[in-house]
């Protein structure tokens, strides 16, 4: 029989992603619809529509996924970046291309983007394998007993950068679909992780300058990319206010118009001009429209998620459902931050969703495969301990029948 236990699951987190889901429906609704009756779609935005089915397919999901035990999710982890960059590998060959950008995969009706997926893939491998990482001088006792320095440290050496450079590689990948903003978040989080394990002060000095060359590289590598950041300072010069700064300018004025209490629900100007109105730039449509308290109220409750999944991390026992719930929280918080100074001009456009909000089928369900995972990571240690006794019984009982059958014949 299942152990029963005190706590299954944590409440706080369904709730706050749920709210935040439903507050992100309203708004893709309020910021579409504009665009979609002129087009001749009628009231309903495709957008909002798709959203709803995605949400209904992510919560779904929560319910299913809530159930695998931690030690199958870690068994699962290795598959899990497999599938991902397969996914990826798939966009490369047969991927649908929309404004220069190659980044979704259309399976049947359905249209996902593999990089979101990524994001979580990534949290899982990292937190599978740093979680048994020791730090680089408790090994010492038994590296020096090796006659050559290559097998004393640099072969143990590149065999603890090897996570590393497996993230750096999915990076690479996202970055040659002209995703860098996906891309520059699965390298902060990835990041954010490694500092969380065992790591000496060289690597955390060494690791993050090789990593920002790695960024300014991915950068320089794209000379639109070059031209983006060059023209942001200069944004609001004539030549650049109808070009590449278009979605930016418009997005700051839309906030800035905003003030306190805002324009009035339904009342923007913002979602008649900005192309990425639903997605990308939803934060200028609901500053306009419900002043400093809508983008406050997003943030809000995205950030209680994160401290939610924090402060669960801290209580954990075991290091890898701390570190899983840690690069999740900071994850949900790089992205958001990122996004809302994205949309009020602080940096150039560089194409992140507002997690839960912004409209997008596959980062919806990815960010709540992770709160389904994390959800089941905070059960109690005490049923976690119990679980696994009636497990390892349950083994020994079907190993006793085994041998007194093979005995009996």
């Amino acid at each position: 029989m299942r152990a029963r236990t005190a706590k299954r699951g944590d409440t706080t987190l369904f709730w706050l992603a749920m709210t935040i889901s439903v507050i992100g429906l309203f708004y893709i609704l309020d910021a579409g619809y504009a665009q979609s009756m002129r087009i001749g779609a009628g009231i309903l935005p495709k957008p909002f529509i798709q959203q709803i089915f995605a949400l209904i397919a992510s919560v779904g999901a929560f319910f299913l996924l809530r159930n695998v035990s931690p030690e199958n999710w870690k068994r699962f982890a290795p598959w899990g970046i497999g599938i991902a960059f397969f996914l990826l590998f798939l966009v490369e060959k047969m991927g649908t291309t929309t404004n220069e950008a190659t980044r979704w995969l259309r399976i049947g009706p359905v249209q996902i983007q593999p990089a979101e997926f990524m994001k979580v893939a990534a949290v899982l491998y990292l937190a599978t394998v740093l979680a048994n990482k020791k730090d680089w001088n408790e090994t010492w006792e038994q590296r020096k007993k090796e006659k050559t320095i290559e097998a004393a440290v640099i072969i143990p050496k590149l065999k603890r950068l090897v996570p590393g450079f497996i993230i750096l590689f999915a990076v690479a990948m996202i970055e040659h679909e002209k995703d860098i903003g996906t891309a520059c978040v699965v390298l902060v989080t990835g990041m954010a992780m490694f500092f969380s394990a065992p790591m000496s002060l060289k690597s955390k000095i060494i690791v993050p300058a090789l990593l920002g060359v790695c960024l300014l590289g991915a950068v320089a590598k794209e000379p639109y990319r070059v031209s983006r950041f060059m023209v942001h300072p200069n944004r609001w010069q004539r030549e650049h206010i109808n070009d590449e700064s278009f979605q930016t300018i418009h997005s700051e004025l839309a906030m800035a118009s905003g003030g306190v209490v805002g324009t009035g629900i339904g009342t923007g100007r913002a979602k008649h001009l900005i192309p990425a109105t639903t997605s990308d730039f939803i934060m200028a449509t609901i500053a306009e429209e419900c002043g400093v308290w809508g983008p406050w109220l997003c943030l809000g409750i995205v950030g209680a998620i994160s401290m939610r999944l924090l402060q669960l991390a801290q209580k954990a026992e075991d290091r890898f459902k701390k570190l899983f719930m840690s690069g999740v929280a900071w994850w949900i918080g790089i992205q958001a931050c990122t996004n809302m100074l994205m949309a009020n001009a602080t940096i150039p456009a560089i194409g992140i969703p507002f997690p839960f909000v912004s409209a997008g089928g596959s980062s919806l369900l990815a960010l709540w495969i992770a709160v389904a995972i994390s959800d089941r990571l905070s059960w109690s240690t005490a049923a976690e301990t119990a679980e696994k006794e009636v497990a390892n019984a349950r083994r020994r009982n079907r190993r006793g029948n085994r041998r007194t059958r093979l005995s009996g014949a």
